[in-house]
């Protein structure tokens, strides 16, 4: 496994700069979207910033025990444990969201010594969702460098099994990523939100120069962002309104813009995430060798 030391691992601030950074994202952004469009029922579960947090936290858990069956459990305690620091969930919310998730068969509840106590694992759907989840996140990291990580964990699938509770433990750790700035905040505290961030700056070829303080974009109808992630036109044109009300985004004569404030937060955003999965990679890969 001396793979990993030729394996970069970003620190996100860096990474951000990079000329290259606009082509990972945009790669992501588009798979994800891709994702959105075929699926919009499973992945409003992890579309909102609370509900990414509580699925951070309880694939930190599964995955955990796939490489170590002594750790704790997936249940609602830990769960809890692990989020508790984000002021974001109480107990009920927790449990409720797990009840929801199990209703809806992406986790499945597993014997357990202590019958008070409900415990659950992943489904294999759930598994297999997040490892396409952190392969496009791998790929995009390709886009820059060509290390080949994705070719490395189609060969190796059982790395994701070492890297997702690393990676998630990262994402539960970094307050910017769970409580990000107002400009984008709007729009990552709804299910639908964070798409519509995606789609207005996947248009965006090139990082802004600092002094421009408007971006033009292309963005579709609300009719069409509607049809597209199974919501309805209103709710679509109330996230547009919260966003120009802010002061970011718009239409003028040449068509949409949004900020440069809500790009820079945005791209500081994701580049949190992709220097964690960087880390976490070459972590994986050293706690298989």
């Amino acid at each position: 496994m001396s793979k990993d030391s030729a394996t970069p691992i970003y620190e996100a601030e860096a990474l951000a700069a990079l000329p290259k950074f606009t082509a990972c994202l945009t790669f992501c952004n588009q798979a994800l979207l891709n994702i959105h469009r075929q699926m919009p029922r499973e992945v409003r579960y992890v579309a909102d910033v609370r509900r990414w947090l509580l699925t951070h936290a309880a694939l930190q858990l599964h995955f955990k025990r796939q490489t170590d069956p002594s750790s704790p459990l997936l249940n609602a305690a830990n769960v809890y444990r692990l989020v508790e620091h984000s002021g974001m969930a109480s107990p009920n919310t927790v449990t409720s969201y797990l009840k929801e998730i199990e209703n809806f068969g992406y986790i499945e509840a597993i014997p357990h010594d202590d019958h008070r106590v409900r415990a659950y694992r992943m489904s294999d759907f759930s598994e297999k969702m997040f490892h396409v989840y952190l392969g496009v996140n791998l790929q995009a990291l390709d886009q820059m460098d060509g290390a080949g990580r994705k070719e490395f964990i189609d060969s190796t699938p059982k790395i994701l099994n070492y890297m997702h509770p690393v990676f998630a433990q990262f994402m539960l750790n970094d307050e910017f990523l769970y409580s990000p700035p107002e400009s984008i905040s709007l729009l990552t505290s709804t299910t639908t939100g964070i798409s519509i961030l995606n789609e207005m700056t996947r248009s965006i070829e090139s990082l802004t120069e600092k002094d421009v303080d408007r971006i033009n974009i292309f963005i579709d109808s609300a009719n069409a962002m509607a049809l597209r992630y199974g919501t309805s036109r209103a709710n679509v044109a109330r996230l547009l309104k919260k966003i120009h009300n802010a002061g970011d985004f718009g239409k003028a004569d040449q068509g949409h813009w949004i900020s440069a404030r809500l790009l820079r937060d945005y791209h500081r955003w994701q580049a949190r995430k992709f220097a964690h999965a960087s880390r976490a990679y070459v972590a994986a890969l050293n706690s298989m060798a």
